[in-house]
């Protein structure tokens, strides 16, 4: 009898722990986690945290040597000492969203949460669960260093469905989990974007170079057709033949899935929102 109803109460517990809207991931279906795998792809497979020589995937590791500290990926298997696999899933839906861990230390927002908060209930809980399916790799990642406190940023509201297609989409993705703005938009002096050059290019993480990827015809990509665009995002070839290089070609081919698994409705779906956003003139050097 006390084993029947610690049972309920416990899984009443757990549920108090999920945002509004995001189901409990404890028995994910197997179209659960594909989808969830797709919500994987759309953020470029998350391939911060499986760098080239890294110990397996979502094992982290990947080192940001900033001017103000050192930051390094996190390991995000379902290892349990050394990995998420002892948080609840409302408390890893907050780390993705709120870049907020369990014990309530803020995330460093390399981790782009400002834009993977606005990932829709609906396909968070199957990230979510996508996240749980992976194998557990115990993988121990340095600490942090950092001259400044944390900065803190907006965080968004998300829906509770996503988008299915046109404009609509495009922005969902490219705002969401594609999460464009964090290395086309330049960066502050306290690491937050710079909105008045939302999408304009500029230095990136990890010494990058991101291109001006507004319609501005001669600074940005505004000669290209949405069907160039949406090319280039998963194949990773531009109009003129050149290929993707840097980040671009890392999310492009992602992990274990990237922006090469793009269903090509929601390629265009980005392109075409791509075109609507305004145009600037800022050429990177």
């Amino acid at each position: 009898m006390i084993g029947r109803r610690v049972v309920p109460v416990l899984a009443a517990a757990l549920a108090l722990n999920l945002p509004a809207g995001v189901a409990s991931a404890a028995e994910p279906t197997p179209e659960l986690v594909a989808r969830g795998k797709y919500v994987f792809a759309t953020a470029g497979g998350c391939a911060c945290h499986t760098p080239p020589d890294g110990v397996g995937l979502n094992t982290g590791g990947t080192k940001f040597e900033l001017f103000i500290g050192v930051v390094y990926a996190r390991n995000i298997t379902p290892d349990p000492e050394t990995g998420i696999g002892k948080w609840t899933d409302g408390q890893l839906t907050n780390a993705i969203r709120r870049g907020e861990r369990p014990d309530g230390s803020k995330l460093f927002p390399i981790h782009p949460y400002k834009y993977l908060g606005n990932i829709a209930d609906d396909e968070l809980e199957a990230l979510v669960a996508y996240l749980r399916s992976v194998k557990p790799i115990k993988s121990t990642v340095p600490a942090r260093s950092l001259k400044i406190p944390v900065p803190s940023l907006t965080i968004p509201t998300a829906q509770k469905t996503a988008p299915r297609e046109g404009l609509a989409r495009g922005a969902y993705l490219a705002g969401g989990a594609g999460h464009c703005t964090e290395c086309h938009t330049p960066r502050r002096f306290d690491f937050s974007p710079d909105d008045a050059k939302f999408l304009a290019g500029g230095p990136g993480p990890q010494g990058s170079l991101a291109a001006n990827i507004t319609p501005h015809v001669e600074t940005g990509i505004g000669r290209w057709t949405e069907a160039q665009i949406a090319r280039f995002l998963r194949t990773g070839v531009k109009p003129s033949g050149q290929e993707a290089s840097s980040l671009m070609k890392t999310v492009i081919a992602g992990t274990s899935a990237g922006f090469k698994d793009l269903t090509e409705a929601d390629a265009v779906a980005i392109a075409r929102y791509l075109k609507t956003v305004p145009a600037i003139e800022h050429k990177v050097r």
